[in-house]
């Protein structure tokens, strides 16, 4: 198995976000900026270690062989020094998708296939977006993919219903087997969310290779799924809690922050 993080955005949600803290409150600005400013989203630092090094050692425990991280040429530099820094266990392998600018992004889903197509994947791979911070392990996903035998997406439930208009909304049946799946529904089906973290079996792979898609759907990497969930057998691996940290906005990486700051903190006294 191959591990694919998206990390070619250019967050300017987030970007936008610091440049308000940094007029309106100039002290709490202060407290994170090391941390953040100047930094693609993936790279910046959560109780020590940026995103993309927890995700990343998520994965090393797991049965994934190689990992590929595609970004683009703006920020390709923070994340080579990372990688020459970091000692992974499992080879990492970066990816430049050659754009500079929010304008003319290749947005996540053709940055996905560019990557299957130019290291010529043809295996099962778990796709990962680089500002997941997951709070569980993914081994427990890959066994469910691996009992599976096919295509598995992660869900969990959310109780807010804006928030479920904003994401990739999913109906499953008692076999966990997609019936049907939403992007960014204006009147959701299902409680039930899916984050960018799906594990694709080789033969959808093939698929995903040969699939085109409109500028305006070329964000939204859940446009993947959602064309293919009536045509292959696709499963759900839910969760009941919120398993991740989305890191949109400074509230969002402070809660992140102090969260695995904690954990960290843990470790260390056992």
């Amino acid at each position: 198995m191959k591990a694919v993080i998206l990390a070619a955005g250019y967050g300017e949600r987030l970007r936008k976000g610091i440049e308000s803290l940094k007029k309106e409150d100039p002290e709490r600005f202060s407290d994170i900026k090391d941390s953040v400013e100047g930094k693609a989203k993936p790279m910046v630092e959560i109780a020590g270690k940026p995103v993309v090094q927890h995700i990343v050692e998520n994965i090393e425990n797991t049965s994934v062989d190689e990992i590929f991280i595609v970004t683009n040429h703006l920020y390709f530099n923070q994340f080579d020094e990372w990688k020459r820094a970091y000692d992974s266990s499992i080879p990492i392998r970066l990816v430049d998708d050659n754009t500079k600018t929010n304008e003319t992004r290749l947005g996540a889903v053709n940055d996905l296939i560019l990557v299957l197509k130019e290291k010529d994947i043809d295996d099962d791979v778990l796709v990962i977006a680089g500002d997941n911070l997951l709070k569980f392990d993914l081994n427990d996903m890959i066994s469910f993919f691996e009992k599976k035998d096919a295509t598995t997406l992660m869900v969990y439930p959310e109780s807010d219903l804006e928030k479920i208009k904003r994401s990739a909304c999913v109906s499953f049946d008692e076999q966990n087997l997609v019936i049907g799946f939403e992007e960014k529904p204006s009147e959701p089906k299902s409680e039930w969310i899916c984050p960018a973290i799906y594990i694709y079996d080789h033969d959808t792979i093939r698929l995903i290779k040969e699939m085109r898609f409109d500028e305006d759907k070329k964000d939204l990497i859940g446009n993947i799924p959602l064309l293919l969930y009536n045509k292959i057998r696709i499963y759900v691996y839910p969760m009941h809690e919120k398993i991740r940290f989305d890191l949109g906005t400074i509230d969002d990486l402070e809660k992140a922050n102090a969260y695995f700051q904690l954990r960290a903190d843990e470790g260390k006294g056992r």
